[in-house]
């Protein structure tokens, strides 16, 4: 039996180490996939019982709408943060903080 994909995408997202994040592309692609929204759609479904803040929009923004919640979560696990001239002022540092355990 194939494993459903959103619970794949959850159980990959459960991985990703504090201080570390991953695009929803990337999540996408390591299941070899192309269904980023997808990726995002489990995460919403799963009523934040996954570490949704490692999983940002391309270039290292946080999820639309979860900004504040986000940034103390990165806060508290130290994951690097840069300015942004955005809304909320700031990015996730993705060169830095790009999980690299997995490929």
């Amino acid at each position: 039996m194939q494993r459903d994909f959103g619970a794949a995408a959850l159980e990959l997202v459960d991985a990703i180490p504090e201080g570390s994040v991953l695009t929803y592309g990337d999540v996408a692609a390591l299941l070899g996939s192309r269904a980023a929204r997808a990726v995002g759609t489990a995460l919403a479904r799963s009523g934040g019982r996954h570490p949704w803040w490692r999983v940002v929009r391309s270039g290292g923004h946080p999820p639309r709408g979860l900004e504040s919640d986000a940034r103390a979560h990165y806060e508290a696990e130290n994951t690097p943060l840069t300015s942004a001239p955005t809304e909320c002022g700031y990015r996730v540092d993705y060169a830095v903080a790009r999980w690299k355990g997995i490929s």
